[in-house]
């Protein structure tokens, strides 16, 4: 668990730039968390794990692979994971709430039992509460269903800086198990959120005909007028490619290899496009025209 402290550090500042508007039920600013922003901090710390599969709630989990899963389980629990000697789990279990079962009267309810909240957050797509109880020196992640049922994910120790930086981004893996283009369009713009300092745009379409997640990224200043004096252009077009790479790899990771991607590099008004990759190759390059 090399490099943790820093890694975890760098998720928070991620955090900090990823706040979205999240639904009228919740009266506050969540931040996003998402499974391509966490997957990239586990490559580059070289922490490995699997995907396990929820199939109750249609849901995954990432994993990492020092964590096995238990047999002997009580029945509300889909998984405990624990490293060899029993000092850190990984928990996802059931909860039934009778009544109100919407974020603000769960975040009501964590307090009375003596949690303290850590706010709403979106993951991939769910609406969650996240909270710390420390007299089980755990911090939870809550997301409710329709159906009066809660999934509960207590991941302990928590007083460990390792084991809190390590599962921080653990808790950005949950996810749909079935993902649709809209899922994988909105993990993409989060993700794009913390790592691309300019603007961007992603637009998907999921129809009977096509299937389209479409990247439209721009910095300011650049223009049909000054595209001309850039310089370095070689490294820019190289970032970009690398840029639609990793969306690409992030795509058959996922089991979405139908999905038609596309990025175009393009001014602030989006009238001049300077470089477009779509399905693996360079469809345009102003460097060429």
């Amino acid at each position: 668990m090399k490099k943790l402290i820093t890694m975890f550090l760098v998720f928070v500042m991620l955090f900090a730039f990823s706040a979205v508007v999240m639904a009228d039920d919740v009266q506050t600013t969540p931040v996003t968390l998402n499974w391509i922003t966490a997957r990239r901090a586990f490559g580059q710390n070289e922490i490995y794990g699997s995907f396990y599969e929820i199939p109750d709630f249609d849901m995954d989990i990432w994993v990492p692979d020092f964590l096995v899963p238990q047999e002997d389980i009580p029945a509300d629990c889909a998984y405990i994971f624990t490293n060899s000697d029993k000092t850190a789990s990984i928990i996802a279990h059931r909860v039934r709430i009778e009544g109100d079962t919407s974020l603000d009267a769960i975040e009501q309810l964590v307090s009375e039992l003596g949690g303290v909240s850590d706010g709403f957050f979106w993951i991939n797509g769910y609406k969650a509460l996240i909270y710390e109880t420390e007299a089980d020196d755990s911090v939870s992640v809550v997301i409710p269903f329709d159906d009066g049922d809660v999934i509960e994910f207590v991941f302990t120790p928590m007083s460990n800086a390792d084991y809190y930086s390590l599962f921080s981004l653990v808790m950005s893996t949950i996810q749909p198990h079935t993902l649709t283009v809209e899922d994988i369009a909105l993990m993409i713009d989060a993700d794009m959120l913390s790592t691309w300092g300019q603007n961007r745009d992603v637009r998907f379409t999921d129809d009977e005909n096509e299937t389209v997640i479409s990247i439209h990224m721009w910095e300011d200043g650049i223009t049909s007028e000054t595209i001309g004096n850039v310089t370095n252009w070689d490294e820019v077009r190289d970032d970009r490619i690398n840029t639609y790479n990793m969306y690409a790899t992030v795509l058959e990771e996922l089991g979405r290899s139908d999905i038609d991607l596309s990025l175009l590099y393009i001014s602030p008004d989006e009238d001049v496009s300077f470089l477009t990759i779509s399905n693996g190759e360079i469809v345009y390059d102003v460097a060429e025209d």
